[in-house]
């Protein structure tokens, strides 16, 4: 209800409560033909606020429809496929990560302002993961939680690594498991009894993650998947070059090749990765002088930075590329690799363009997809649809680049989900 007790009515529109699910508002405002202003918030897993501003003028009966009117001005356009929630960000100013790990819901708040009164609000809430979902934590020495349908008798297992943020993602894990899978979100570091940073991650932890699946009642010990974004796609790869168990494997923002560690966002003189108690031969990537001073001109020059051409330089030796490249095949089961062209944390196209050549002869069901102009957290498992989009991260006085546009990247995120669920379904279903 209004200062003036007129009323304002929110009509919310939905095949379901799910974030998987599109929706629609629409706001009778009882004023023909007035501007209102309407604002979107929400916060994330680290209670980040972050917001859409956009000003509508309603129609001849009053109704302003959020996700089919042209706004007079604002955050998002609709013309060009962006919505008051992919649009939205912590800073008009400074970008950052919309940080969903976790699987509780999703709350949005609107408010609608009329000649700057707050004159209606509501809050709607996405969940992702429903009822007919059980999460369970992991023991056995490894450290994650495994989501699982609580109806039926068995289900393929999948097992989800992220990359070098250190993302456990439960979210993607429970979206997932509605869709008839057994999946466990699966952290490797920076977890009480795991290694600080990417360093001497034995691939037998991830065996021993696949040894507990097989252990459950529900599981199907014959259809394993595993999938991998970024650091966590060389780990998905390279353990399946090992272990011939997995029967489908997905690598989002992959890499070719096995890197060293890295701790705190930095390159160590450590393997990454273990075998049978020995270090996995590297790919040494080097910090140069030339870095340093680029990154601190960036940063007093508050220019936005992106990491590809340190990345370029210091994999310009073919040779070193080809001795320490993924054994990729060496793996039994068909990969999909998703790879945005406008990555710039990671040089995915030209990782995911050297493996599509090794595999040429492997897999006829293998699966590159390029998602055009998409960044670095664009895909499946860091992505899901319908949610804020994430395209940089500003940090000490200067923004990362991730890649993409808003709009890109939450086209990105449906497209990937649908390509994930239908490649799953086909190789381990």
């Amino acid at each position: 209800m209004n200062q003036k007790g007129e009323p304002i009515h929110f009509h919310v529109q939905a095949e379901s409560d799910s974030i998987l699910e599109k929706w629609s508002v629409k706001i009778q405002t009882e004023k023909p033909l007035e501007e209102f202003k309407v604002v979107v918030t929400t916060k994330d897993d680290l209670h980040k606020p972050f917001q859409s501003c956009a000003f509508f003028r309603s129609d001849k009966d009053g109704v302003i429809d959020l996700t089919a009117d042209e706004p007079v001005k604002g955050d998002y356009d609709q013309s060009s496929e962006m919505s008051f929630i992919s649009s939205m960000s912590w800073n008009r100013k400074k970008e950052a990560m919309f940080v969903k790990q976790t699987p509780e819901p999703i709350t949005y708040e609107i408010e609608v302002y009329y000649q700057n009164k707050v004159v209606g609000r509501t809050a709607v809430s996405r969940t992702i993961q429903p009822d007919n979902v059980v999460k369970e934590e992991v023991g056995n020495g490894l450290v994650g939680a495994v989501f699982h349908p609580d109806y039926g008798d068995s289900f393929p297992a999948v097992v989800i690594v992220g990359g070098s943020d250190g993302a456990v993602h439960e979210a993607a894990a429970a979206a997932l498991a509605a869709e008839g899978f057994v999946v466990m979100a699966l952290a490797y570091f920076g977890k009480e009894g795991l290694p600080k940073g990417v360093e001497q991650v034995p691939l037998e932890y991830v065996d021993r993650a696949f040894t507990y699946l097989s252990h459950m009642p529900n599981v199907e010990q014959d259809k394993l998947g595993i999938i991998g974004h970024s650091r966590g796609s060389e780990l998905a790869l390279l353990y399946a070059s090992h272990f011939p168990k997995v029967k489908s494997v997905i690598a989002a923002a992959p890499s070719e090749v096995v890197f060293s560690g890295m701790v705190n966002f930095q390159p160590v003189a450590k393997s990454a990765w273990t075998l049978n108690d020995k270090p996995v031969p590297y790919y040494d990537i080097k910090q140069r002088a030339k870095d340093g001073f680029s990154m601190l001109y960036h940063m007093v020059a508050r220019k936005p930075y992106s990491n590809l051409a340190g990345m370029e330089m210091n994999l310009a030796d073919e040779e070193k590329l080809k001795q320490f490249a993924i054994p990729v095949e060496q793996i039994q089961a068909p990969i999909m690799v998703f790879a945005g062209t406008d990555d710039q944390s990671h040089l995915s196209v030209f990782f995911s363009n050297r493996l599509e050549q090794r595999r040429a002869q492997q897999q006829e069901d293998d699966r590159f997809i390029y998602h055009e102009g998409a960044g670095h957290f664009s895909a499946f498992p860091s992505n899901l649809p319908n949610m804020p989009q994430t395209t940089g991260m500003y940090n000490y006085g200067m923004t990362m680049l991730f890649g993409g546009t808003k709009e890109t990247n939450a086209r990105t995120a449906q497209q990937s989900w649908d390509e994930t669920l239908e490649f799953l379904r086909e190789t381990l279903m």
